[in-house]
């Protein structure tokens, strides 16, 4: 994969993620920030996930206080290299166990 073509897939995954994330109001324990094109979600008891790229290998690393899972694009997908899980269900799942409430951010990734 081209380089530009990885960029800009990584950076529709930060909007994304972005975009969910702006949906909760202040009632919620829950802080994002984007530096250097690493976003770290921080949820109440300083529970965190930190979601980069790693440019060289062309992956998507995504880290929790307990897991870390490497992310390759096949086929449209953003696969984890040891689990063959969906970076989606592997986001969502860790939003639930630390921010104790489900998630969904298929609305806005499914999206045309």
């Amino acid at each position: 994969m081209k380089n530009l073509i990885f960029y800009n897939l990584f950076n529709k995954i930060l909007f994304t993620i972005e975009k969910y994330l702006d949906t909760f109001d202040n009632t919620n324990d829950i802080d994002y920030e984007i530096n250097y094109q690493i976003l770290t979600i921080t949820f109440k008891k300083n529970k965190k996930i930190i979601i980069s790229k790693q440019e060289i290998l062309q992956q998507i690393w995504l880290a929790t206080n307990d897991h870390g899972y490497h992310f390759k694009y096949k086929n449209k997908n953003w696969i984890c290299n040891r689990s063959q899980r969906n970076f989606w269900n592997i986001l969502e799942e860790s939003f639930h166990i630390f921010g104790e409430k489900q998630a969904n951010f298929s609305q806005f990734y499914l999206k045309k």
